[in-house]
């Protein structure tokens, strides 16, 4: 059975460019070469391997060597060293092309090889399957598990939709997730087209790759954050947005800088794809894909049952819905505990257990934040020992402090950003903790961050336009009648920023050449530049304002 759904790869000749690594293809030779070491390494395993690769080309090696060995391969969403040995992934069990996450892991890396090489052709075992992590409901990393079937029987109805890809398929999502390994590898090798190896952060470097019928394989995060003035050399045939929802904002503003209005696909981890709808109009409905039937439940919660997942029943999804007279539905809603922040599904009980965990916190309560862009709030009950040092270091360092803690356990987005240190939780007459109880507490504070205009994030720069609207925090008596940005507030933005951009946590052990030039006021509209240098352990940040530095620095003790 595997040997049919495999045969775009197994029957393909090895010289068929496979991977478009920069200004390099790697061939079916070449991908096929690596993969058999892989295989060697797998087929003595008697338990499931898990698979981190930065690079598709090394990910495509590793999936199809251990799949022919035989073993499930499960993918981590993220490599935190601690995210990574709680879920079991290491030793030999992980295969990855990221040096030191660990002294035993098997290191990928296929190559060109030189001309006249050969390499057999190698089919996935008929039992072997994929994993992707998911949070569910309960807040721990589990795997969800599918066969080769489930998965390329989805791609099938995509490559009927929406035909073949013509030119190449350029993805700003990652392929350790379900979206990104079905659009942005499965698709175009389906399809016969090569995959290109590196997820493009940068929408520059979409522009750079994009050609004559080029695709783009996006998220919510991504299309909210095109730069202004901003035109691809090539109108896309598709873009394609997954992983939460699309405001019709920039749904319509993703059309007017590159032409298109994104196909947005609802789905899960455990459903697979769902629906599709374009937002050219407010309230535009959702249509389910073939082979998917829909209807909500009695509680008027949508219930899917889907061919491209283990499913006998119908399951629910998570989302109140309405169904309209011809088949198509509208979404409202969420009514369980994980959210989408940044296009990425959120746990709120993981982090709340990962809170619980920590020797300052004996309790806790998070919350998503709408009002804030999603950010999280914490409500805290302390440990004596926390009581201590909140009072000793103050409330903002002290939240520095947690949300460093956390960096082993959670990714950026689900560190909480607002934090109330309390000596107990809110609770109402059931002794249920609600969602406006909480969000309550939040409601007063005046923000501590600026309004972001624009933001462009590379591998080591990053630019944002800020507006410094009136009501932050930092502005209250300092100096009454005539309020500053001041200094500290500058520092804390701009580490802030770079945490958001690249997961890092300027520590500020020691810092050199900061210079306040010019005083920056509310309602001025200005542009952090941060540039962060690895080798020296370092953020580099400059305000800017019409051209003019009005604050500069460097932050040393830069963390990730």
């Amino acid at each position: 059975m595997n040997r049919e759904l495999w045969k775009f790869f197994g029957d393909a000749p090895g010289t068929l460019a496979m991977v478009l690594r920069g200004d390099k293809i790697l061939s079916k030779r070449d991908i096929c070469a690596e993969a058999l070491r892989i295989r060697a390494r797998c087929s003595e395993a008697s338990e499931p391997v898990f698979l981190y690769c930065e690079d598709a080309g090394n990910f495509l090696a590793g999936l199809i060597g251990a799949l022919g060995g035989g073993c499930d391969v499960l993918l981590p969403g993220h490599a935190a060293p601690a995210y990574l040995r709680e879920i079991g992934a290491v030793g030999t069990r992980l295969l990855t092309d990221v040096r030191g996450l660990d002294a035993d892991a098997v290191i990928i890396g296929a190559e060109v090889l030189a001309p006249g090489a050969i390499s057999e052709p190698i089919y996935p075992d008929d039992k072997a399957r994929i994993g992707f992590f998911t949070s569910g409901s309960t807040g721990e990393p589990k795997p969800y598990v599918k066969n080769l079937a489930q998965l390329f029987s989805e791609i099938e109805v995509h490559l009927k939709l929406w035909g073949l890809p013509k030119g190449p398929v350029i993805g700003t999502v990652s392929h350790q997730h379900i979206y990104g390994l079905l659009f942005r590898v499965f698709w175009p090798l389906m399809a016969g087209k090569p995959v290109v190896a590196e997820r493009q952060e940068m929408w520059e470097s979409v522009a750079h790759l994009m050609s004559a019928g080029g695709i783009v394989i996006s998220s919510p995060a991504h299309l909210s954050r095109i730069p202004d003035n901003f035109s691809l050399p090539h109108r896309p045939d598709f873009i394609f947005s997954s992983g939460g929802p699309l405001s019709l904002d920039a749904s319509r503003d993703a059309f007017g800088k590159l032409g298109r209005y994104p196909v947005e696909v609802l789905g899960s981890t455990e459903t697979g794809g769902v629906a599709w709808r374009t937002q050219e109009q407010p309230a535009s409905l959702w249509t389910p894909l073939p082979g998917v039937e829909i209807k909500p439940n009695e509680d008027g919660v949508l219930a899917i049952r889907s061919p491209f997942a283990d499913m006998h029943d119908f399951v629910t999804m998570g989302d109140q819905a309405k169904l309209a007279s011809d088949g198509r539905f509208s979404l409202h809603a969420r009514i369980d505990r994980v959210v989408k922040i940044e296009g990425k599904r959120v746990s709120l009980p993981r982090v709340e257990e990962t809170l619980r965990e920590l020797a300052d916190i004996n309790d806790a309560s998070v919350i998503d934040l709408p009002d804030r862009g999603g950010a999280l709030g914490a409500v805290a009950v302390l440990a004596p020992g926390g009581e201590a040092m909140l009072k000793e270091i103050g409330r903002f360092r002290y939240s520095r402090y947690l949300r460093k803690a956390l960096s082993e356990r959670l990714e950026p987005m689900e560190r909480p950003r607002l934090w109330r240190f309390l000596t107990h939780i809110p609770e109402n007459a059931q002794g249920k903790r609600t969602a406006a109880e909480l969000r309550a507490l939040f409601a007063q504070e005046r923000p501590e961050m600026p309004t972001v205009i624009r933001r462009e994030i590379g591998e080591t720069e990053a630019h944002f336009d800020l507006e410094l609207n009136s009501d932050l925090c930092w502005f209250d008596g300092h100096f009454p009648g005539q309020p500053i940005l001041p200094g500290v507030a500058q520092l804390h933005i701009a580490s802030s920023f770079a945490e958001e951009a690249w997961g890092v946590i300027a520590t500020g052990s020691e810092m050199s050449r900061v210079k306040f030039r010019r005083v920056m006021q509310p309602g001025d509209l200005v542009t952090l530049m941060l540039i962060r240098n690895g080798a020296n352990d370092r953020l580099d940040f400059r305000y800017l304002e019409g051209g003019e530095v009005m604050a500069s620095g460097a932050i040393k003790g830069v963390e990730p």
